[in-house]
């Protein structure tokens, strides 16, 4: 199995996604696609699956008849059907009447982790992640040469995600997946292509690969970079030596054969010293941009010198219900200074309603929670509320309190540099409006972090500069997250929520 492209090009609107880029996969691949968002990641794959038309260049499948499956990232059903018809009619049009469809839809809903309490339910219904894995049954069940995955990790629980990685691993067929999941990365992918502005880069091996190579990438760029600036200046200081040389010699020369020799001669090497600087500007190599650190003082100022009790938090036999259904009983926990917790489990086991009864945001529920005064509790929700869609980014952030120089500091460590702060936030991507509500987090004078998913819809580089920040925090904090790097990284100590405690 082959898929070749050569110089595709595509474009919206007049607006150019990407310009001749070209690649291949091949038998074994698996291709892990990187890049930051809205660079045209799952325009190639939609490309590549046959679901849009390229302007120009050419995708070549061999054989021709290959199979192409594309598990989108925001999969959608019909309005009124229910899961298990979803999954029976996958498995009705793969295999017909060569086996037992209702055997094999079952088998299949319980392998991609959807219980039986599910299969009635509607499948537009589902939770995001149990969607997700409604889609990928499609991929456990279907026949297929070549499987493309757009953000299947997204809204995945950890039991999913291990599903997920198991998956891929097991699949002897190419495969190419869009991702931000750096642990997935790792254990999925054999290759990284990294889409940018400007091209396709191809790098062997799994995302900690990719990394080293990228440093040492860099490093190889930034000596080549140093190397080419001092020729650059060396040749400005002879043509500015030949020029004085020559001005003398013209203004000696007069009727004087010897001087206007000289001078032609010094007019001669100052023209070819010219064309060798404009050769070398053509050939520039770009500056290497320098990754802002963060700023420690500004992520600390509420919090160094500040004298904080042991214990900030603690909860005593917590219970909490929706109706009938109870979520979670007895639970106990404590936070303590500078404790940094992941607090873990499957989708609806309550992860998200003990962050809210920490943070005050709901009351209904029994047992005893104590948080020390001297707490100031910061909350991060998936949902991003908290943000004027009409302000500016520096505005929005700046209602905070801090200076303008401290804030656009900040925003320069979470990639908002120069004219970017003066966006409207209206106008943002998801992973941009998320690195704007981290920035009010930081920036509230907050020693107890809450966080609930603050890295969803972010590309890699936004998450590494959360990530940056948070290793910075002198605070506490207390963090929901599916993002198994992120944990690794981050997280100091873990609560898990299973069997309702």
């Amino acid at each position: 199995m082959n898929i070749h492209f050569t110089d595709l090009c595509k474009s919206y609107k007049g607006k150019a996604v990407f310009e001749k880029i070209s690649g291949q996969i091949s038998d074994g691949d698996k291709v892990g696609l990187i890049g930051v968002n809205g660079v045209g990641k799952t325009t190639l794959a939609k490309l590549l699956a046959g679901l849009e038309a390229e302007d120009s260049g050419t995708i070549s499948l061999s054989p021709s008849y290959m199979k192409i499956l594309c598990i989108e990232q925001y999969p959608t059903f019909d309005d009124d059907i229910t899961v298990y018809d979803e999954a029976f009619g996958m498995a009705l049009k793969f295999y017909g009447n060569t086996g037992d469809v209702a055997a094999i839809a079952k088998k299949g809903l319980i392998e991609v982790g959807l219980k039986e309490d599910k299969w009635e339910q509607k499948a537009m219904s589902l939770s995001g992640g149990e969607k997700t894995k409604l889609a990928l049954y499609k991929a456990y069940v279907g026949e297929f040469d070549f499987l493309i995955l757009d953000e299947p990790t997204n809204h995945l629980d950890m039991e999913g995600l291990a599903w997920l990685d198991n998956f891929i691993l097991n699949i002897n067929k190419p495969i190419l997946v869009i991702s931000h999941d750096r642990f997935f990365l790792d254990k999925a992918a054999n290759k990284i292509w990294e889409l940018t502005s400007k091209e396709l880069k191809m790098y062997d091996g799994n995302y900690s690969s990719y990394k080293v190579q990228k440093e040492n990438e860099i490093k190889g760029i930034t000596k080549e970079y140093n190397k080419q600036q001092m020729k650059i200046s060396q040749l400005k200081q002879e043509m500015n030596e030949r020029k004085s040389w020559y001005n003398s010699a013209h203004k000696a020369a007069g009727t004087n054969d010897f001087y206007r020799s000289k001078a032609k001669k010094h007019a001669k090497v100052l023209k070819a010293k010219q064309r060798q600087l404009e050769r070398i500007e053509r050939e520039k190599i770009d500056k290497p941009k320098k990754p802002v650190s963060p700023a420690f003082e500004i992520i600390n100022k509420s919090i160094i010198g500040r004298k904080l009790p042991s214990f900030l938090v603690q909860g005593k036999n917590l219970c909490k219900s929706f109706g009938k259904r109870q979520i979670f009983q007895d639970v106990s926990f404590n936070i303590k200074r500078k404790d940094k917790i992941a607090l873990i489990g499957e989708n609806g086991v309550g992860k998200t309603s003990l962050l809210k009864i920490i943070c005050g945001l709901d009351k209904d529920f029994s047992g005893k929670l104590a948080i020390s005064p001297s707490v100031k509790i910061g909350y991060f929700a998936q949902e991003l509320d908290n943000l004027n869609n009409e302000a500016t980014i520096l505005d929005d952030v700046l209602f905070e309190g801090c200076t303008v120089e401290e804030t656009r500091l900040l925003l320069a460590s979470l990639l908002f540099r120069g004219n970017d702060v003066f966006k409207k936030i209206g106008n943002l991507s998801m992973g941009e409006r998320g690195r704007v509500a981290f920035a009010k987090l930081v920036l509230s004078g907050a020693n107890l972090l809450v966080l609930d998913e603050s890295t969803n819809y972010m590309d890699i580089i936004s998450k590494e500069k959360i990530e940056e920040v948070l290793e910075e925090f002198q605070g506490s904090m207390i963090f929901v997250s599916h993002d198994r790097y992120f944990i690794q990284r981050l997280s100091k100590r873990v609560f898990l929520i299973e069997d309702k405690k």
